[in-house]
């Protein structure tokens, strides 16, 4: 028999996912990466399905102990797609499976770096924020009872995909979730920008006089573009967030803070 033809239930596979879920942020190293993640993840099924063949067992062990890293999403569908391909007993399903994991890994990390991660913390957060700060709670209600629950479903839609599809319905889709990840992309941008000018409060007092006649430099700016010094602030701290080597949120944060006060007290900003 060179195959295992009974595919897991789903019941298993949130069992796979729940696994994947709990190690693949927490046992990273520089040399496997999340590929303990897949081992731990992917184990009792190896047990279950190869039982009777040790060195085949120890072959799919070896084979996921390998570097692997991607969005855990995309990467629990990832693993899921070659743990269908590697229920095969013929040698080849190794290197099928394996290759499978090294090719998406890099795209799919981008797509759901941006479906996941940066647009909607991001975006719902800032939002739940703003509402917050104008004494609206319900927008908190919305992301815990609601959104949570919500991208957890599609985690779990993700790996039913990657199980039941396997290699070729996870790469075809590939295409499509580029163009989603890129008009979520545009959308996220949108949000942010119309936020900036709303939470970002930063005007200057100075103004120029010439004989009798006298104009505020804000006039100014604002005639150029309206709230540039607050796009100019959030440009520069977002620069040096993410070019600055060594710079992270706290030191950030303290710089803005000194700035400011500095600022303020020569009668730069107000």
């Amino acid at each position: 028999m060179s195959e295992n033809n009974q595919k897991l239930t789903k019941k298993e596979l949130r069992k796979f996912s729940l696994r994947y879920a709990i190690t693949a942020q927490a046992s990273q190293s520089y040399e496997a990466m999340q590929g303990i993640a897949c081992v731990y993840s992917m184990g009792p099924f190896f047990e279950k399905w190869f039982a009777d063949d040790p060195d085949l067992m120890q072959k799919k062990f070896q084979n996921n102990l390998k570097f692997f890293n991607c969005q855990t999403y995309f990467g629990a569908a990832i693993t899921a797609a070659a743990l269908a391909i590697e229920q095969d007993r013929d040698p080849s399903s190794l290197q099928l499976a394996a290759s499978l994991k090294t090719s998406l890994m890099g795209p799919f990390s981008g797509i759901g770096d941006a479906l996941f991660n940066t647009i909607p913390k991001v975006v719902m957060g800032a939002m739940t924020a703003y509402a917050a700060i104008e004494g609206n709670w319900i927008t908190c209600i919305i992301m815990i009872a609601i959104f949570t629950p919500l991208i957890t479903w599609v985690r779990q839609k993700l790996i039913e995909i990657g199980y039941y599809g396997g290699a070729e319905l996870i790469t075809s889709r590939k295409d499509q979730l580029n163009n989603i990840r890129d008009a979520v992309s545009v959308l996220g941008v949108i949000v942010i920008g119309a936020l900036i000018p709303s939470l970002v409060k930063v005007t200057t007092p100075l103004t120029i006089t010439i004989g009798d006649a006298s104009q505020t430099i804000q006039s100014i700016l604002d005639g150029i573009l309206p709230a540039l010094l607050p796009c100019i602030v959030t440009a520069v701290t977002y620069f040096g967030l993410t070019k600055v080597k060594g710079m992270n949120t706290v030191k950030m944060v303290w710089i803005m803070i000194v700035a400011t006060i500095l600022l303020s007290y020569f009668g730069i900003l107000a």
